[in-house]
């Protein structure tokens, strides 16, 4: 059977979807055909609605499945019932409609009482989506209604009519255990223009090691996930095999065959969850992975609570670069009580100590415009960064994924803009929560220029005098205009942050002073040693490319 599936990443940044690409391997192992429909405007020509409806009667796939974020399903439910509708206008057959991903796996009732899908998946479906392609093919609709792991109508049957399709007349299947990943393909990357999305992420290819997670973080899926499959298979969580490794030759082979296939290749990103959270497995590939003599970096993500000082040194030798953490909050409350992250401020100076000491550039998560958090914490993630000494950290707007802990917080605190909610497709450059004008207007300003707060408060927050820290003084009058702007100013001004920021950060590094800068991206904020060593060392490439090159 041939399966289009659609992948909705509009407005937001671009990546390589690791489920979509497990799941057309299985089926593509089986011998069914796949293609993708990949929506993302960094991969022009993002292709109509008209296109896609010809593409989808020309190749005349029997299964169309969509795979969805909370941000990026709208699209994919309106694109859904824009095809159904005009299957109806010519009388024809539309293919099967099928929906997966974080957000159906979170709220399945909800996505399923739309009416648009045929069936919605929870959970990891690889070998779940297999059994689905393949009992559609045999066209048994008791079969097709009763594939475990999603939500079918009732005799595979979706209602003609708009007020039949309501809760009752669809069935909730349970979930079947967790794929073993150890005996699954190597992840298709043919199904997405790989190539060019290396080259958009400067040669960054993501990969990975493991699945799951132990920790229940209230903004995070996978506590729910682990609780579905707690009560469907009537198991403990110790039984449910959540936490799965690879076999380090498995992730080699992976590593050597993107190297083959694809050029310029220049980092390996360990998407793990918790990369060092099994002190024997992280061991175990440092190992594999220094005797392979692959020798392109790696990052990792490690728990604060959580790095064992033999992995660090084990990264560090085997070639790893960045380790990043997840910090989300300067407020032990706010880390405690709304995040459900009991680590203390020691846990995380500790383990950014630990990872500089081993040589390892350190990164940290943290978010802003947390429900609950009042004005005074929002500061407190500002000097915990500056008193940190990290190597980089990323700043993204708080996003209260539907099914989630956070997401009830921020429901009960009253804070959720339904309008917002609705148009919201990223999580880096605007919050869908409500906290008043005056504190919505701060947030922005944090969000969009982070690195000037924690730079303005180097010295405040180390408690040493300004002189040995001269970029607080260079960068507060830029943090004190900032705060004294108007909404309709800010707006103006913050189109011009990014140029600012890079003359102000040549100006500090020009003055030898310690400061970060807004590189990469426009979240991320990265101390000065880090990306001067970096664009020295680009500056030497493209000097000696400049000395090879042949006479013009």
């Amino acid at each position: 059977m041939r399966v289009l599936f659609v992948y909705p990443n509009l407005n937001t940044q671009m990546g390589f979807n690791q489920g979509l690409a497990m799941i057309s391997a299985f089926l593509k192992r089986a011998g069914h055909e796949t293609r993708l429909v990949n929506l993302n405007e960094n991969l022009p020509p993002v292709p109509t609605r008209e296109q896609i409806f010809a593409e989808i009667r020309e190749w005349n796939p029997g299964v169309l499945a969509a795979s969805t974020l909370s941000q990026q399903y709208a699209e994919a439910r309106e694109l859904v019932t824009w095809l159904r509708g005009r299957y109806e206008e010519l009388g024809e057959t539309p293919p099967v409609f099928v929906v997966g991903g974080v957000h159906p796996s979170m709220v399945p009732e909800q996505v399923m009482a739309d009416g648009v899908w045929d069936h919605v998946a929870v959970g990891e479906c690889e070998d779940a989506m297999l059994d689905l392609v393949e009992r559609i093919e045999g066209g048994d609709a008791a079969q097709i209604a009763s594939c475990e792991n999603f939500l079918s109508w009732k005799g595979n049957a979706r209602p003609a009519l708009a007020e039949e399709r309501v809760q009752g007349s669809w069935q909730r299947n349970p979930v079947r255990p967790f794929p073993n990943i150890s005996i699954m393909p190597m992840a298709d990357y043919e199904l997405f223009d790989t190539q060019r999305i290396l080259d958009s992420k400067n040669g960054w290819a993501g990969l990975i090691t493991s699945r799951g997670c132990p920790y229940r973080c209230t903004y995070c899926l996978n506590h729910e996930v682990i609780d579905t499959y707690r009560a469907d298979l009537k198991a403990p969580v110790r039984e449910l095999n959540f936490f799965r490794f690879r076999h380090p030759e498995e992730v080699l082979e992976e590593m050597r065959f993107l190297l083959k296939r694809y050029e310029r290749v220049n980092t390996f990103i360990m998407d793990d969850d918790l990369f060092t959270q099994n002190v024997e497995h992280a061991l175990s590939f440092c190992e594999a992975y220094e005797k392979s003599g692959i020798g392109v970096p790696f990052v990792v993500n490690a728990h604060v609570k959580q790095l064992d000082e033999r992995v660090a040194f084990a990264l560090k030798k085997a070639g790893c670069t960045i380790l990043k953490m997840g910090i989300e909050s300067g407020s032990p409350r706010v880390r405690k009580e709304i995040l459900q992250r009991p680590m203390s401020d020691n846990d995380i100076f500790e383990t950014v100590r630990l990872a500089e000491s081993a040589g390892l550039h350190s990164s940290g998560f943290v978010m802003v415009g947390l429900p609950g958090e009042t004005h005074d914490e929002r500061w407190e993630t500002i000097d915990l960064l500056a008193r940190l000494e990290i190597g980089r950290f990323r700043s993204s707007m708080f996003y209260p994924f539907p099914g989630t802990g956070a997401f009830k917080l921020s429901v009960d605190g009253g804070y959720i803009d339904p309008e917002k909610v609705e148009r919201l497709t990223d999580f880096t450059e605007s919050s869908c929560l409500d906290f008043g004008a005056a504190e919505n207007l701060f947030i922005d300003k944090l969000a969009v220029c982070m690195p000037w707060f924690v730079n303005a408060r180097l010295a405040a927050a180390r408690g040493v005098d300004p002189a040995t820290l001269p970029a607080s003084a260079r960068y507060a009058p830029l943090v004190e205009r900032v705060l004294e702007m108007d909404a309709e100013e800010w707006q103006t001004y913050k189109l011009q942050v990014r140029e600012i920021d890079a003359y102000t950060a040549a100006a500090a590094a020009a003055a030898g002073e310690v400061h970060y800068a807004i590189k990469f991206n426009a979240f991320m904020g990265v101390r000065d040693d880090y990306y001067l060593a970096e664009e020295r060392a680009a500056e030497r490439v493209d000097d000696w490319v400049t000395a090879a090159a042949p006479p013009v």
